[in-house]
């Protein structure tokens, strides 16, 4: 049976409802709550999405987004890889052979054999701010002196050229701070293109190569995809990869016209190898092989002067967009949650909607560089969701609740409940099924009516039927109608079982011994009441919806209602309160005192029927 809305906030927003719809009506109603409703989810939604759990996830999905939806890596790169055999051939060629900081002399020895295989620019990404004396500065200005290519280092912004450290004419000075570790993950998305007074290397790089106008605002890094070229020791760079010790052995072609980058890349290293892992930063491409354990740092700028290169950027929408945007995921999830549907088809469409979110969010970043927000839209859209699908559950509820409650007033509780479950289909149709009908009358009726006041008849006659009704309800019952002072029930139907005899006799002793005590309760205040006849009877028939298209009933039709009837009848003869067919005597399982009364001729019953009658303790 369908219960009553219990007590709380969803049950007092449905009575703010309700007023509402009594006020202004069921559409105005209808949009000021959808609207109320997807505002309160999308201030939720955002609230939370400064929360660590959300950005954390948002940061997911966004490298994700990053890392599998990266554009193809330009051709204009090459990366000189101090490894594992660069810094033993530098140290061989050291006069200290030690391995920091990097020897001057080596290095402009590199820088000029880059410089005449043709390559574009050479981008060195350490520091040329320091000098063991001005004899090792001298040195290296001799060794790049036929350099021809734009050369650019990276100093120390904290150090003042010409003062701290000797300036060369030949290199261009950057600041290679421009990685942003952003958020608390630190986790390089983004890149600073004036970290101070010194352009960001690879805004310096770009400046030198192409004379472009610098970008002058932070930007996010769109990482590219590895170079489809690169060997397995090399997996995931972005550009062709060459050990520095191995430059002059690197044929000419392989280098010219590319803008040569030399760093510390020790992903490079043999896997037995004891090299730390050194200048490795986490980034969105560490969901890909060759940058589970960091990407190197050179290649992080490498990655930014492609994106500078290629004039592209991640397009963010802006604040008023993303809340816009988390405002009508909101609204969505709101009007599909209107439609109270089962738990399981209520996240079904919480998960397709988080697909649909998912799949839009990788093709606008694949298709257009945008990159919408994740976590506050899907927050947005399940809270709408929930909330509208929980208020318009408990709407119906309460709907329920009020429709049950008053139909029981006319229909059996079975009927109700299989109806409001959608078990039981309201159209007009009927089925043969094996039941019991009982009967009942209530003798003397008409005396008692033109006796009494109309008061104390009401009074007395909803008094019975109240305990009658009771107690066919308490032994599942359906009451088929009420005839003035009668009542036609019918067991086993619309809910069948296979005891209906057994609980339609036991349910005719109880009303039995209730009707004896409400009659001597009645007598003693002076009122003529009378006995409560019944007679049962078991067998085939035909249940269902009889009437027209607009209005039918429930009930019963067939012999065995016949013989009901005919039974109770028959107990003003034979002087007996319950009387019952010998079908239903072969059909009752548990043993009750039963008296055998004798096969009887009933009108309309081509045969005589066998009876019997039952005592009850107070009889």
């Amino acid at each position: 049976m369908a219960g009553r809305v219990r007590g709380g906030v969803f049950s007092r927003l449905v009575a703010l409802v309700a007023r509402l719809r009594a006020v202004g009506g069921k559409r105005l109603a209808d949009i000021v709550v959808v609207a109320v409703v997807a505002g309160a989810a999308a201030g939720a939604a955002l609230y939370l999405g400064d929360t660590t759990p959300v950005r954390f996830v948002e940061n997911v999905t966004y490298d994700l987004r990053l890392a599998f939806g990266a554009p193809k890596a330009q051709s204009d790169f090459a990366i000189i890889k101090m490894d594992d055999a660069a810094t033993q051939a530098m140290a061989e060629s050291s006069p200290c052979h030690c391995l920091a900081p990097i020897d001057k002399a080596w290095l402009g020895d590199l820088i000029a054999a880059l410089d005449a295989k043709g390559v574009k620019a050479i981008a060195v990404d350490y520091l040329l701010d320091t000098w063991s004396s001005p004899e090792e500065f001298q040195d290296f200005e001799r060794r790049i002196a036929g350099v021809k290519a734009p050369l650019i280092a990276v100093v120390d912004p904290a150090r003042t050229p010409g003062v701290d450290f000797p300036v060369s004419k030949k290199v261009l000075y950057s600041d290679a701070r421009a990685l942003m570790h952003v958020d608390y993950d630190d986790v390089i998305r983004r890149y600073d293109p004036t970290p101070s007074r010194y352009q960001a290397f690879a805004v310096r790089v770009a400046t030198a190569v192409t004379g472009m106008k610098p970008p002058t605002e932070e930007f996010d890094i769109r990482y590219r995809q590895r170079d489809p070229n690169v060997s397995d020791e090399n997996m995931g760079a972005i550009a062709p990869s060459y050990s520095a010790a191995f430059v002059p052995f690197v044929p000419a072609n392989l280098l010219k016209g590319k803008i040569a980058f030399i760093g510390s890349v020790t992903r490079s290293a043999t896997a037995d190898s004891s090299t730390p892992k050194e200048d490795m930063h986490a980034t969105p491409l560490r969901f890909l092989p060759g940058h589970t354990q960091g990407t190197p740092g050179v290649e992080v700028h490498v990655h930014a002067l492609s994106q500078i290169l290629a004039g592209d950027k991640v397009r963010r929408p802006g604040p008023v967009l993303d809340t816009l945007m988390v405002l009508l995921a909101a609204v969505c999830g709101a009007l599909l949650g209107r439609s109270t549907q089962r738990w399981w088809i209520s996240l079904g469409i919480v998960l397709l909607g988080m697909a649909v979110l998912l799949g839009s969010a990788f093709g606008l970043y694949v298709y257009g560089a945008l990159m919408i927000p994740m976590m506050t839209p899907l927050l947005g859209f399940a809270f709408g969701f929930f909330i509208l699908s929980r208020l318009s559950a408990a709407e119906l509820q309460t709907q329920r609740a009020f429709y049950s409650s008053t139909l029981e007033r006319y229909l059996a509780p079975q009927v109700i409940d299989r109806m409001v479950d959608g078990r039981e289909e309201v159209k007009i149709g009927a089925e043969e099924r094996e039941i019991t009908v009982m009967i009942s009358d209530l003798e003397n009726f008409s005396t008692l009516v033109a006796t009494l006041p109309l008061d104390t008849f009401s009074e007395v006659i909803n008094e019975y039927f109240d305990g009658v009704i009771d107690i066919l309800w308490k032994h599942e019952a359906m009451i088929d109608k009420m005839t003035g002072d009668g009542i036609i029930a019918i067991f086993g139907a619309p809910v069948a079982s296979n005891d209906h005899a057994d609980k339609a006799i036991a349910c005719a002793r109880e009303i039995d011994q209730y009707a004896l005590e409400i009659r001597e309760r009645m007598i003693a205040r002076g009122i003529k009441f009378g006995y409560t006849r019944m007679g049962l009877s078991s067998g085939i028939g035909l249940v269902g919806n009889f009437g027209g298209e607009r209005r039918f009933n429930y009930t019963a039709y067939g012999e065995v209602v016949v013989i009901a009837a005919r039974l109770e009848a028959a107990n003003k003869t034979f002087g007996t309160r319950i009387l019952f067919s010998g079908d239903t005597l072969k059909l009752a399982k548990k043993d009750v005192p039963i008296d055998a009364v004798g096969e009887i001729d009933l009108k309309g019953v081509p045969v005589p029927i066998p009876a019997y009658t039952t005592r009850t303790d107070a009889a």
